[in-house]
Parts: structure tokens; sequence; C-alpha cells
């Protein structure tokens, strides 16, 4: 008997066995699973002696067989005989799970049977550190291979090692198996040199980071572990503009979030301040791969030089952003009878009778725009600029008189709130006005009344403009009686407009004296203000404004100007805009001291072509003709300044600060600075001790007095003698050859270090030297 496992085939041959007779074969082995089997089958001798028989299904033809075969001969003898086969070797296998820490865990075998199971038994950390096991079963393929890919559903977390054990059967129905490990994250060899392992790295990781105006940074991560550091790296500038980057770490919570909040003590300006700020977080996630992420505030440039940005003519604070910014410590403007901060209700008594479409000498039909009506409309409109300007709130109102029934009695409207929001709609509404009729003042002093009785006077000043161009028609009595209740409720500034009226006559019906305050006492015709009737355009508009026929600029105060980063342009007083002029240009609309109002109407006519500038156009203009805003405060003596402390921060900056005892802080960049009238202090302060100007820069004083001073910080050299003995080691001052002398510095004097540098070039002084300075008292140390 013959065994052929490859065909599950019995096969034999006989000799002197007859055909046909039966042969019995005993088979023993085991089944599929290993386990002893035997099985009789039958065969029948053929013609030839052979016989075939297949091999019971029960059988493991891979396995050992043993076979036994029995038949009868012609003697009636039994025949038998025997055969084995040793079956198919052991089978084997082999698992590998990626080094790259992917997840992916493949192998392969050799004599298991395609579609055999394998079983993996994977076993890593979760999250939390603690163990996890899992079990999963896959099936091999036609080349015996197999595979299977770790998810984070499986529950191992990122970063941890993972040992993996396959087992499945050889076709010999024998167990196989095999074992890999990925080693957990970092330097599991010691060694520096080499790559640290990964781990595990199902999830990808990632941070997020988020910084609020209000320097509130906060931030997610991904596949980070509780309680992992992230460092902050936080830039911005400090309180004077000077660029600043610090480092703060924070801890990551079990939800992976970390947040920061920045404190005064961190000295970065915060975005809602006007700083640009940035921030980059940087961690690492469980795999170790480097992980960040960044957010930024960006602030926009600002122009702050009216009413509108809060710039007021007192003691201001104004400060700048980490942009190219355009700052005024004051609006200022003309003087007029308002006090800084308080409301007012003002009412507009103006007479529209016929006699306002003369001349200011009388005669009829003038030349558009020289009627009184049309000067007194300029110079309204110029003191409702002024009103625009007012850092307090002022209600308007324009309250016309003529004969009853006549169109110049037609008109009372009022305009809460004055800005340069409702400028235009008041100039529009003053252009419409129409006079006709006789001079009936009463008409005008009723509806003041009338208005000061409904709006709401707490907290606010009633102050009242009384204009007209001739006698009254009415009785004087009747004037008297319709005037008192309005003199008992607000201040009255009557003005004559032309010399068709007497002084008398608009004093009577004034209630102020010469510093704008009331009189004491009830008014009546004995107890009246002084006031006057005026043919001049300009003198009455400036008249009707301040309470002085000639232009008075306004008081301001002393502030101080921030710039903070960028490249800034800084006055330390108002913009004096009186050099501009422009086609259609009107001074009695725009007079002496306009100033910011000015500036827009000249751009307006001039670079935008009618639109509102923007604040880049205004910042633009002045940057490119900065020379002359300077000398337009030069050339007029009567420029008010306060004493103002300007500090220029990081950038290129124009620095202005007009009239007044000021001092200048440049910052670092080469800046531009005027100091203008007054006895003035620039200051150098060590702000980079690495640097030969101490991170100053080089600045240019364009208009240098002798009355004026240099000072150092206490720590600005380094080896100058108490006694000041050999300060020329460190100072020294020489000609440009431009006509320039340049104040030169070395902060170390001959140590080495530093060199002569540049540090101010002071214009038009040639032949200025260290020892005229200090003859002058001019330089100062600490």
């Amino acid at each position: 008997v013959d065994i052929d496992p490859a065909t599950n085939k019995l096969t034999g041959t006989t000799t002197d066995v007859p055909a046909g007779s039966p042969v019995t074969i005993t088979v023993t082995g085991t089944d599929s699973q290993g386990k002893p089997v035997t099985e009789q089958v039958q065969a029948t001798v053929q013609p030839d002696g052979t016989y075939t028989a297949d091999l019971p299904a029960t059988i493991n033809p891979n396995a050992p067989i043993e076979a036994e075969a029995k038949a009868t001969d012609n003697n009636g003898k039994p025949v038998t005989d025997t055969d084995n086969s040793a079956g198919v070797a052991d089978g084997s296998i082999t698992v590998d799970i990626a080094d790259s820490g992917t997840g992916q865990i493949s192998g392969t075998t050799v004599d298991v049977a395609p579609n055999s199971n394998v079983v993996l038994t994977i076993k890593g950390k979760d999250a939390t550190g603690a163990d996890v096991e899992i079990t999963r079963t896959v099936q091999t393929d036609a080349d015996g291979k197999y595979n299977y890919q770790l998810v984070a559903g499986d529950g191992i977390a990122d970063g941890s090692s993972v040992d993996v054990q396959a087992v499945t059967k050889g076709l010999n129905g024998k167990d196989v198996s095999a074992t890999d490990t990925l080693a957990p994250q970092g330097d599991n060899d010691n060694d520096p040199n080499t790559p640290a392992d990964p781990g595990l790295d199902l999830v990808a990781g990632a941070i997020t980071v988020d910084i609020d105006p209000n320097g509130h940074i906060s931030g997610t991560t991904t596949d980070v572990a509780p309680n992992t550091e992230v460092v902050l790296t936080i830039t911005g500038y400090n309180e004077n503009g000077e660029p600043i980057q610090i480092q703060r770490p924070v801890q990551t919570d079990a939800d992976g979030h970390y947040q920061y909040d920045l404190t005064s003590t961190d000295g970065i300006i915060p975005a809602s301040d006007g700083s640009q700020i940035s921030v980059v977080a940087e961690t690492n996630d469980r795999n170790g791969h480097v992980l960040n992420a960044q957010d930024s505030e960006i602030v926009e440039p600002v122009v702050k030089g009216d009413s509108s940005t809060g710039v007021t003519n007192g003691e201001n604070s104004v400060t700048g952003t980490s942009g190219d910014d355009l700052l005024a410590g004051d609006v200022g403007g003309l003087k007029t009878n308002f006090v800084a901060g308080q409301d007012y209700n003002i009412s507009i008594v103006l007479d529209l009778s016929g006699s306002m479409l003369y001349a200011m000498n009388g005669t009829g039909n003038p030349p558009a725009g020289e009627s009184r009506l049309a000067i007194a409309i300029k110079g309204l409109k110029a003191f409702i600029q002024q009103m625009a300007d007012h850092d307090g709130v002022i209600n308007l109102q324009i309250a016309s008189f003529s004969a009853n029934g006549s169109v110049g009695n037609g008109y009372n409207q009022v305009f809460l709130n004055v800005s340069k929001d409702n400028i235009n709609e008041i100039f529009t509404y003053l252009d419409s006005l129409k006079a006709g009729g006789g001079t009936y003042p009463e008409q005008g002093f009723n509806k003041a009344v009338d208005w000061f009785d409904d709006i709401s006077t707490a907290d606010f000043e009633n102050q009242t403009y009384y204009l007209t161009d001739g006698e009254p028609n009415s009785s004087q009595s009747t004037l008297d009686n319709a005037f008192a209740p309005l003199a008992e409720q607000s201040k009255v500034f009557a003005v004559g407009v032309s010399s068709s009226i007497s002084d008398a006559t608009v004093s009577r019906y004034d209630n102020t004296d010469v510093n704008g305050n009331k009189l004491p006492g009830d008014w009546s015709g004995t107890n009246h203000g002084e006031a006057k009737a005026i043919a001049d355009a300009d003198k009455l508009i400036a008249y009707l404004i301040g309470g002085s026929e000639n232009f008075t600029p306004a008081d301001v105060g002393g502030d101080t100007v921030k710039g903070g980063a960028g490249d800034d342009i800084l006055f330390g007083d108002a913009i004096n805009t009186d050099q501009l002029t422009w086609t259609g240009y009107d001074p009695l609309q725009y007079p002496k001291y306009s100033g910011y109002s000015k500036l827009i109407a000249y751009l307006k006519a001039e670079v935008t072509n009618g639109a509102e500038p923007s604040q880049q156009d205004i910042y633009d203009y002045i940057k490119e003709n900065f020379r002359d805003f300077i000398a337009a405060d030069a050339a007029d003596p009567a420029t008010k300044g306060g004493n103002d402390t300007i500090y220029g921060g990081a950038g290129n900056d124009i620095i202005i600060a007009g009239a007044g005892n000021d001092v200048i802080y440049g910052g670092s960049g080469n800046d531009i600075i005027s100091t203008g009238r007054g006895d003035d202090t620039i200051i150098y302060d060590l702000l980079n001790a690495a640097d030969a100007t101490g991170g100053n820069g080089t600045d240019t004083w364009v208009d240098y007095e002798a009355n004026d001073k240099i000072e150092f910080g206490s720590d600005f050299f380094e080896g100058l003698l108490a006694d000041k003995s050999n300060l020329g080691d460190y100072i020294t001052v020489v000609d440009d050859g431009n006509g320039n002398a340049t104040v030169q510095v070395d902060r170390d004097g001959n140590a080495g270090t530093h060199n002569m540098s540049d540090l101010l070039i002071i214009e038009n002084q040639a032949g200025l030297t260290l020892q005229d300075l200090l003859n002058n008292n001019q330089i100062i140390i600490g």
C-alpha cells in the first residue's frame, strides 16, 4: 500500500490475489485539530492487480499517517502491507510592528493554509498609563501573509510601547507563534546622537493658540499629555514703544487646554491699548514631535488730532499704537467762551431781516458772499467748527427773527450734540437761510426761551449769541419784556453786524462782562454787558467766536504724548495749519488758528477731490510737509503751547513739540525733532547697552536754541568721572560739512568697545562746539 498525501489517495498492487477481491485499508492519523483518528476504507482488486481508495476525509493528509492493507490470495491466505507518511514539517510565522510608530502590524507564514486565522494579542498603555491588552483575529491570504492596522479606538495611547504576539496553526495542525515589540517614546538607547524612538503614533499632534486684545492667551492641544509644558513666546512693545519679548511656561490641563493672562509686570502693552502683539506656543506631543502655533493682534495706526479722538485742550495723555500714528497733544483752535469739559446748550439768535442782504457798508446788491448774511454765516460756520472740536456736549439751536410771517422769521432748528458727524448737515442748513422782513428781535428771544425751557439743563450751561444788523422795529418795552426771561436763563453775547446798529443797542441785550462771565444781579436797562457793532468781517467773526476783535488761539495744556512703535508724527500741542491755503479758500470760514479742521478742508480741496480724507491721507501729507508745520509755529509767537512730555518710542519719528518747556524722549530710531519755543530738553536714556548710541539711533534737531538742553541718563556713559573732567572722551561736536553740527558719543570713552558715533545732528549750527554747550549749561548727565 502507498499513501499519497498530495492526492489524498491510497494505492497499491497485489500478486496472486483474485481480481474483484476486497482490500481492507486501516488508516491511522490525526484530524485537522491534531486529535488521533483511525478509519477503515475498502478497495477492490482490479484485473491488473491494482487497487485505489480515497484517504478518509477525517484524516489530515499533512500530518503523519500509517496505513495497513489486508487481502486474501488465491490460496486463501491473508496478505498484508503497510506504509507511513511523515506529513509536512511544522509551520512557521513572523510578526512585525512598524518601528515608525504607525501601528501597522504585518507578518508571513510558511506551511500554513490560506485563510487561516492568526490571533494577535496586543499590549500597551492607555492615556493614563494603565495597561491595555486587546485581541484581534485576522486571516492569512493566498500567499500566507496577514496584516492589521492599530487604530486610536483600540485604546493604546500615542507614545506607548506595544508588544504583539501572533499565533496560528501550521498545515500539520501544530500551533506556531511569533512576537515583536515597539519601543516606547524616548531615548531608549541613551545615545543623544541617535534619534529618539517615537513610540506608537496614531494621532497627529496639534496645538492652537489665540491672543485677544486684552492679552488673554488660550489654546488647545491634540495628542499632548496632561501637565505638559507649553512655552509661550510673546513679542510686543513696552510702554515706551520699545520692542520686548518674553517667554512664559504654562501646562496643559486634563483636556489638553492651557491659558495665560498678561500682567503689568510682563511689561508688554496689550492690543487693547494700541500695541501690536504676537505669541508663539510650542510644546511636544506624546511622540516627542515639536508642535507650534502662532497668533497675533494687529492694530491699525491712528490719527488723533481733534475732539472726536479724545484730544482736548486740557492736560491730555495721548497714546498711539505700534503702527505709524499721527498724534497731537491738543486740539487747538480759537479762544471761545467755552470751558474744557463743560456741556452747553447754545442758541444762535440770528437777524434775518431784509437788511441782512446788504453789504457791510449798507449798499445794496453786494457781490456774492459779501452780504451781511453771507459773512454772518461764514462766521457761524467757523464758530460751529469750534463747537465740533469742543470736548463736551454742545446742543445747538438756530433761531431766526424778522417780522412775524416774513420769510426771515421761519427758521427754528435744533441740532443735538454738535460734532464732525453732523457739522455738514448744520452747514447745509445755514446755507439755506433766506432773509426778508423787518427787525423784531423778540421773535428770536422767544424761540430761545422756549427751547431752553424744553431742553434739559442739568449740568449744561445755556449760552445765547445774538446777531443783528439794525435798529429794532419793536418797541424797547417789547424787547425788554422778551429779553428778561432769556437773560435769566442764559448768558447772552451780543454783536452788531455792520455799523448800522449802535453799540448801545446791542449792548443793552448782552448780560456778560469782558471775561465772558454773566453779570451779577438781574439784567435791566442799566445792568447789562458791553457789546460792539462791527463792520469789518474779520473782526466781526473774531468777536463772535471769542469776544475779541482779534483772533486769539485757545489755551492748551501740558500733555503726555506717546507714539509707541512705528514711524510716528507727534505734536506736543495743536497742529498749526495757518500756512494752508487753497483754491476757493475762505479765511472767514477758516480763520487763523482753525487748526485741524482747516487741515481737513485743505486735503478735501487739494488732495482727495472733495472726499473725506483717510487717516493715511492725513499722515502722508504731514510727513511730506512737516517742515511747513514747524515754520507756521515759528512764525507766530502768539501760538500757545503747554509744557509737554513726548515719547517717540521705536521707529523713525517726527516730533514737533511746539511752544512751552517740553521734554522729548526720542527713543530708538532716527528721529526728526523740533523743540519749538521754550526751554526744552532732549533726553537720551540707555535703551540698548550693546549699541554705540545706546539704542537711540541718529536724530536730527531742526530748531536748536541756546536755551535748550541735552540730557543723558545716569547709566548712558561707562567710566565717566563724577566731576565730568573726562567728558571730552565721551562727547564731541563736529561739523558735518553741510552746515550742521553733529553731536557724537563714545559711550565707554577710550575703553575700546565703542567708538565715536553720530547721536544728534543739529541743523544749521556749523561751528557749534562742545565747549559752547558746556558754557551754556546745555549738557546734563543723569
